[in-house]
């Protein structure tokens, strides 16, 4: 019986797909490259050539060569900008001359007129010629369909470009491309050169035949090497002493982009390096560009983000590189996919991409773990989306939505470049106490607080109470400070508003508006005597509130009031302060310095439930300029408390004011001095309209502000108010238009003519009874020994009385060296006394 075996089954393919090794793996590798029978071909040709051919060969081989030694030597772009483009994109930009030459005639040819000359009709008219291409010629978006079609046949071009690089040049950005020393050049491009020459002489067999075997291992070889290297497994295998190495070569070096710069902190993980740029020049870390850290580290340029938090000073700046950055198939149109690639913030979403009149806008989403709203800065998003332009960040706004959404307005034209014209029923108050004084980068009214209302407590006529609103500005000269403060003027005048205003700049800034102000200074003594009026009125007021009567929330009259009303019966005052820094900075030894820091402090502290309000401009970048006495303190709380106006400043970090919890939540862009289009900025500032929101407005602009208030009512104090604000204030019109230094003279004259008046005393107004009067005679002759004088009693009388020094006062009030330079110290602090060249001397009364 037959028996029936299994066959045994053997794979064809296991000789094939055992691996290769020693003799027989070279000889297949040699098999496989195309480069073994290029050569073999270009060292056999020239025995089968005519001469003729032989000729042209050879000169063709030889031209070949050099190009090919230039191109070693000598690359062009696409060997110095490894990961910034493609050599496609940089051969675009190479024809700039002739794109832009495109460009005009494209321009030239839009402009003309293409319509046919009329022609004469039957009726002997001229008649409108049309012609076939007249519909076209004549169609209103023509200009926007050929930029168009010309932007997609030019894309469609790089892409046929790029795709013809791709596949005729494999792995450009390794070792092909890399640079060659000379000797190196000469051995790879000179047998390319040499071997077609051989042909014109006259050799044996055996030697075409060694020409040739050299020509085929010439041709392997330059097929094989240089081999090319794997960017990714050679940056993994070197880790953070690679990235530290090509720091030192590219960007640290004597001529690189940030020389001497430091590389530290180095976080290095599968797919992001983290990093801090430490500079150590002059120059700030943030003017590193990505371009030249693509270049680098050999990633594409909007995986670099560079940037600077709040905390951190100039000479630093965040670095982080996304590593695995895909790049070949992404659609660079396509936002939401960038954003989702190159990331600077994990986590968030970029979402509702839409076009707009003046750009595109989109909102990004923020993670709920991770980064806040405060930390996306506009520089991170511009170098993420890879935009194009150096101003690119200025050109994104934002604008919080909540606390995780933003709005980004990528706007490339400014709509506040056309100006705001001035609108008078936009400065009429609203039942809120804002007027508008001007427009908003998006549309919106720019909205001023004067007064804050609340309707829960009201006087006798129904008038809701109102607190007066503080505010602040700052900018350098022409940034259009002024603009804007002739606006509130206006809207002060028509709204039955009293406005003081001191000039800083001697009156030269508002010369036009002499006669259509209540009272205006343009002396620095003059600043200093307006805010002690202030302070004189604002207590006349609240002595009379309190005999006043008002109605509560629930309609019961109650006596006493602790509020303001407008015109019940005193009218709303603003009190402006322009250059206030000049003021206090100029001479900080001047006797008006202090009385003028007091007097703006008190009333920042004390005047709003008065009606009366102070606005400060400076021009200093940081309000710790002004002083860091109590007064000086006091006043940066009062500006941090209503309207805030940042103008353009002479230095970018317009957000560092010290401005407490109102620092911008954004690290603010420069403004700049003018327009793409060329027009000026004037009046172009940041409104803080949030708590830490800043948005881009422009002030409404007039030629002639003061002649528009002049049909409006002045409004002025009350005859019991001016007599209270003191003689400087009732006597304005007789240096009115006197200069400043004039001003001061005659202002210090009627201070002196004040002072010397019998039976001048304060106006005290106090509801308590009174002792009786302090000066009355005591015939108590041992009050003195029942009552002693105080030590800052003795030392003001000594230094009234001539003693000038330290030891002169001790001799004179028999006390201790020590307690005499305690007490000096503590009157000078308190204003009482001021030294001058180690002198001391009285300023004013110890019981003022």
């Amino acid at each position: 019986m037959a028996t029936t075996t299994a066959p045994q089954t053997q794979d064809k393919d296991d000789d094939t797909t055992q691996e290769l090794t020693g003799i027989r793996a070279r000889v297949a590798e040699l098999q496989r490259s195309p480069g073994l029978y290029a050569g073999a071909a270009l060292g056999l040709a020239p025995t089968l050539m005519t001469d003729g051919q032989l000729l042209v060969t050879t000169f063709g081989a030889t031209g070949v060569a050099a190009g090919w030694a230039a191109l070693g030597m000598l690359p062009g772009p696409w060997r110095w900008l490894p990961g910034n483009g493609e050599p496609w994109e940089w051969m675009c930009r190479s024809s700039r001359r002739g794109y832009r030459r495109t460009l005009r005639r494209m321009r030239t040819r839009l402009a003309q007129d293409h319509s046919l000359p009329p022609t004469v009709g039957a009726d002997g008219l001229l008649v409108d010629t049309l012609g076939v291409a007249d519909g076209w010629y004549a169609h209103p978006q023509r200009p926007a369909l050929v930029r168009e079609v010309t932007a997609d046949a030019r894309r469609a071009r790089c892409e046929l470009l790029r795709t013809a690089w791709a596949r005729l040049l494999p792995d450009w950005q390794t070792g092909w491309w890399r640079r060659y020393s000379p000797v190196e050049m000469a051995l790879r491009a000179g047998p390319l050169a040499a071997i077609p020459a051989t042909g014109f002489v006259d050799m044996p067999w055996w030697a075409h035949l060694v020409v040739g075997s050299i020509a085929a291992s010439w041709g392997a070889g330059v097929w094989a090497k240089p081999d090319p290297a794997n960017p990714e497994t050679e940056q993994e295998a070197a880790g953070e002493d690679w990235y530290l190495a090509r720091w030192a070569e590219w960007i640290a070096c004597d001529r690189g982009p940030l020389p001497a710069s430091k590389l530290v902190s180095v976080h290095l993980d599968d797919d992001k390096l983290t990093a801090v740029i430490v500079s150590t020049t002059a120059r700030p870390a943030t003017s590193l560009q990505q371009d030249a850290v693509s270049i680098a580290f050999d990633v594409p340029p909007r995986a670099v983000n560079i940037y600077r938090p709040d905390d951190m000073p100039a000479s630093r700046a965040k670095l982080t590189v996304r590593l695995r950055a895909k790049v070949t198939e992404l659609d660079e149109d396509d936002l939401p996919s960038v954003w989702k690639e190159f990331s600077p913030y994990p986590g968030s979403q970029l979402y509702d991409v839409e076009d707009t009149p003046f750009g595109r806008k989109f909102k990004i989403l923020l993670p709920r773990r991770g980064a806040g709203v405060s930390e996306v800065q506009p520089r991170s998003i511009a170098q993420a989306l890879d935009m194009e332009g150096e101003d690119s960040a200025a050109r994104l706004h934002l604008r919080v939505l909540d606390a995780r959404r933003i709005e980004v307005n990528d706007m490339s034209i400014n709509p506040l470049a056309g100006g705001v014209p001035l609108d008078l029923d936009a400065l009429r108050m609203d039942d809120q106490g804002y007027v508008t004084v001007g427009r908003d980068l998006y549309g919106a009214p720019a909205k001023w607080r004067l007064l804050k209302f609340d309707p829960k407590r009201r006087g006798l006529s129904g008038g809701a109470s109102a607190s007066a609103v503080h505010s602040f500005g700052s900018g350098t000269t022409g940034a259009g400070k002024t603009s804007l403060e002739e606006d509130l003027q206006i809207a002060q005048r028509m709204n039955g508003f009293v406005s003081w205003l001191a000039d800083g700049k001697g009156g030269a800034g508002y010369a036009p508006w002499m006669n259509d102000l209540d009272w205006i200074v343009k002396s620095f003594y003059g600043a200093m005597l307006m805010g002690q009026a202030a302070n004189a009125v604002s207590e006349f007021r609240y002595a009379e509130q309190m005999t006043m009567q008002w109605l509560d929330a629930e309609g019961y009259t109650e006596n006493g009031r602790s509020f303001f009303v407008p015109f019940e019966p005193f009218a709303p005052v603003v009190i402006t302060w322009d250059e206030f820094n000049e003021m206090i900075l100029k001479d900080p030894t001047a006797d008006h310095v202090k009385p003028l820091l007091r007097s703006v402090s008190s009333v920042g502290r004390l005047s709003r439930a008065a009606g009366m309000a102070a606005r400060v401009w400076v021009q200093i970048p940081n309000l710790d300029s002004i002083g860091s006495d109590a007064s000086a303190n006091a006043i940066r709380d009062m500006l941090q408390s209503g309207n805030i106006a940042l103008f353009r400043t002479a230095r970018s970090d317009v957000d560092v004011m010290s401005l407490g919890s109102r620092t911008p939540e954004f690290r603010l862009s420069p403004l700049p001095e003018r327009f793409p289009d060329g027009s000026e900025t004037g009046g172009l500032f940041y409104i803080a309209d949030g708590k830490a929101q800043y948005t881009q407005s422009r002030a409404m602009f007039h030629t002639n502000p003061a002649r528009v208030s002049r049909q409006f009512p002045l409004p002025t104090l009350t005859d019991r108010e001016a007599e209270v604000a003191g003689a400087a204030y009732l006597r304005r019109e007789e240096y009115r238009h006197l200069d400043a230094a004039d001003e001061e003279q005659f202002l210090r004259e009627l201070f002196k003519e004040e002072q010397a008046k019998p039976n001048r005393r304060p106006t005290v107004i106090d509801i308590r009874p009174q002792a009786g009067p302090a000066d009355a005679d005591v015939d108590d002759e041992d009050l003195d020994e029942l009552v002693p004088p105080t030590r800052s009693q003795l030392v003001w009388d000594a230094v009234a009385s001539g003693a000038r020094r330290n030891k002169q006062i001790a001799e004179v009030t028999e006390l201790k060296p020590t307690n005499v330079a305690g007490a000096t110290k503590r009157l000078e602090r308190l204003g009482k006394l001021h030294k001058i060249e180690r002198d001391w001397h009285t300023a004013e009364r110890l019981d003022a």
